[in-house]
């Protein structure tokens, strides 16, 4: 999640700094609500069969204009991804993920311009440092031994999409890279680009009074860290915070206010890791140019839980206690003091507020009951009260992106090996989440330990004619429907099909049996976890 400008901080910056580091989520209605199903309807054929080229993050935050002819960008994020072999293409030495984003929309052509050569100069410094440390790797690997079927060293950067409305695109982008050591180390940039001349935002560009922000913010990020994180903190975290404005800082605005960032080590150790403090609208605004001191038109924006987010429906907020004793803990949305309660879970996830081109505003988020049980909710905000539209059990936001028009959103599946799926959802007329598609999609990554290698002859359907899989047959599976078909691609041929399966009863409930045979039997191996 982020940017330096002025200092750029593209990856190349952040591998001399790595390579000199430490060395060698059943439906249940809320009180007064109905359910909504995550539909998981039957496929009608393989075309439909979710796709593997890339790690296919689709973000589309905006389609439709309003009748006023206002929009916000559409915003699309995907991951694509690269391994590294050793001369004789047995030992994985590397495995790296990038993240590619793009603009587009009807008047916003200078910002798709912008934003696809920032993103082309990341994506090269990227590919660059990891060609770099492959090499690296290559040479450990004459001396160091390690699993032929797991990689050594890996890379990747991730972003997520703050705010995008028609004043600005913001968005934050997490670097991390492991070449060796104790722990690899991880990087935040933050790039703020303006919707209408598509320029990289500098502070100065976003204030109408610098001195008097910086002064203000100074204090506020002073205290905001001592109360978050206490005696985690260095001792002299506050002349770093002092020294902050000395070059441009780690900032992004999203739906509350105007964000900093501080890397592991900078205010405190590794262990307690990146901090970020909210400088809100309410407090700050007075210093910031109109345009960009709240979200503006149709948009969406993230915000955080546990504080007042001041907008023109009124005090947005969501509430869950800390609990020191890592219990449950309440989670319920408020806006003006009315009140909807999510229930009791063991964390909370992402939230966003949604500002429609039909008008209608939304809020959407997220939160996890124990272990990556994960329960997603979907408000729409009518007469000034919170109304549950969705309530989607195993769903979530995490790896997805929330949008205007589209959101792609992560579901838990648990089949032949995986756990997790994406599916695009789009707001129905009443204000519910459904599906765009019968097929979740599988983004089945080259991890070697994904692919399925037959153990003994499986039945599929392929081009709509029954066949089988002769033993050795090594597939990636790409899709499933959920209700008994699961998507595959051969890793060797490519050619494409389906399986059927049924779900076992009672304490064999999360089995899957093909044919009337045991998953277990028919592959070699399933990467399940605990």
């Amino acid at each position: 999640m982020i940017h330096k400008y002025g200092k750029i901080f593209t990856w190349f910056v952040l591998a001399g700094v790595l390579l000199t580091g430490c060395a060698g989520a059943d439906n249940e209605a809320l009180p007064g609500e109905e359910a909504t199903e995550v539909e998981t309807t039957e496929a009608e054929g393989e075309e439909s069969s979710a796709e593997e080229s890339t790690q296919g993050q689709s973000a589309e935050t905006s389609q439709a204009e309003s009748s006023s002819g206002n929009a916000a960008p559409r915003v699309e994020i995907e991951t694509n991804d690269r391994d590294w072999y050793d001369e004789d293409g047995i030992r994985w030495l590397m495995h790296a993920e990038n993240v590619s984003i793009s603009v587009s929309g009807e008047s916003y052509e200078a910002l798709g311009e912008a934003v696809a050569g920032w993103n082309e100069e990341q994506t090269e410094a990227f590919w660059e440092s990891c060609e770099e440390f492959s090499g690296y790797a290559a040479e450990e690997a004459t001396y160091t031994e390690w699993d032929a079927d797991s990689y050594y060293y890996d890379a990747w950067r991730e972003a997520e999409l703050c705010r995008v409305d028609e004043s600005v695109v913001s968005f934050t982008i997490l670097s991390y890279a492991y070449t060796g050591g104790a722990h690899g180390n991880s990087g935040y940039t933050g790039v703020t680009f303006d919707a209408q001349s598509g320029e990289i935002l500098t502070l100065s560009d976003i204030l109408t009074d610098e001195d008097g922000f910086q002064a203000a913010a100074q204090q506020w990020i002073v205290e905001k860290l001592a109360a978050d994180h206490g005696d985690e903190l260095f001792e002299d975290y506050e002349e770093t915070v002092a020294a902050m404005w000395e070059a441009e800082p780690d900032w992004y605005l999203d739906a509350e206010g105007i964000t900093f960032i501080f890397d592991p080590y900078e205010v405190g150790p590794y262990a307690m890791g990146a901090a970020f403090v909210c400088c809100p609208y309410d407090e700050f605004g007075a210093y910031m140019k109109e345009t960009y001191s709240g979200m503006n038109g149709v948009g969406a924006g993230r915000f955080s839980a546990n504080a007042d987010v001041e907008t023109d429906l009124g005090t947005l907020r969501i509430d869950m206690p800390v609990d020191e004793d890592y219990g449950m803990a309440p989670v319920s949305l408020s806006l003006n003091g009315e009140l909807l309660e999510a229930g009791e879970f063991g964390s909370f996830g992402d939230a966003y507020l949604l500002r429609l081109s039909d008008g209608r505003s939304f809020v959407l988020f997220d939160a996890d009951y124990a272990s990556d049980d994960y329960v997603c909710f979907f408000c729409e905000i009518t007469d000034g009260s919170p109304v549950l539209r969705s309530r989607l059990e195993e769903v979530s936001l995490q790896g997805g992106t929330a949008g205007t028009e589209v959101l792609t959103l992560r579901v838990h599946l648990d089949v032949l090996g995986t756990y997790y799926a994406y599916m695009d959802y789009v707001i129905g007329e009443s204000g519910e989440l459904m599906q765009t598609e019968d097929v979740f999609e599988i983004r089945s990554d080259s991890y070697a330990w994904r692919v399925l290698t037959v153990a003994r002859e499986l039945p599929v359907t392929v081009d709509g004619q029954a066949g089988v899989l002769p033993v050795g047959t090594r597939i990636r599976i790409t899709g499933s429907d959920n209700a008994g078909t699961v998507y595959y691609r051969d890793e060797d041929s490519g050619e494409k099909g389906s399986i059927s399966y049924t779900r076992g009863d009672g304490e064999n409930a999360w089995e899957l049996y093909i044919d009337g045979v045991s998953e277990y039997e028919y592959f070699e191996m399933l990467p399940y976890a605990g």
